[in-house]
This record gives C-alpha cells, sequence and structure tokens, in this order.
C-alpha cells in the first residue's frame, strides 16, 4: 500500500480542547496511521486511499470544517 502525507486546513479550532477532539476523531477514520494536529490544522499519514466522506464526517463531529486538503507529493531520494 501506498502512503501519503495530507495537510488539512481546518476552520473552527479554536481552543486547545478543539485540537484534541480533532486528534481523537481522526483515529476513527479508516487509513489514518498517523495525525498531527496543531491550531493551524493537521498533517496526516495516510496509508491506502483516504475515505473523505469519513473525514468529514469525523471532523463535523468534532465541531470542525475542511478549508483545503493538499496532498504532498513524495519524491524518492537522487542516489
Amino acid at each position: 500500500m501506498t502512503r501519503q502525507r495530507i495537510h488539512v486546513h481546518l476552520d473552527g479550532l479554536v481552543a486547545v480542547h478543539a485540537v484534541r477532539a480533532v486528534w481523537t476523531a481522526l483515529a476513527a477514520v479508516p487509513g489514518i496511521v498517523g495525525a498531527e494536529v496543531t491550531m493551524a490544522g493537521a498533517v496526516l499519514e495516510v496509508e491506502g486511499a483516504l475515505d473523505r466522506a469519513a473525514l468529514d464526517a469525523a471532523l463535523d463531529a468534532a465541531g470542525v470544517t475542511v478549508r483545503a486538503l493538499h496532498v504532498e507529493a513524495r519524491v524518492l531520494p537522487v542516489l
């Protein structure tokens, strides 16, 4: 399976407890194997394809919405 890093810009992160709620909600999304959540948004490590509907539902339950999503391009090192 391929692993990708996805940067998610979120609206609604207004307090530290919201950051914790988002981090907890992301654990329920299939394929997410790691997440770093800050007041600015989240960086997700995803194994395989991201289920956008499950991501949106989890974030909605945490009280935030996705403003933008950016998949980081992975470049292999030159040997």
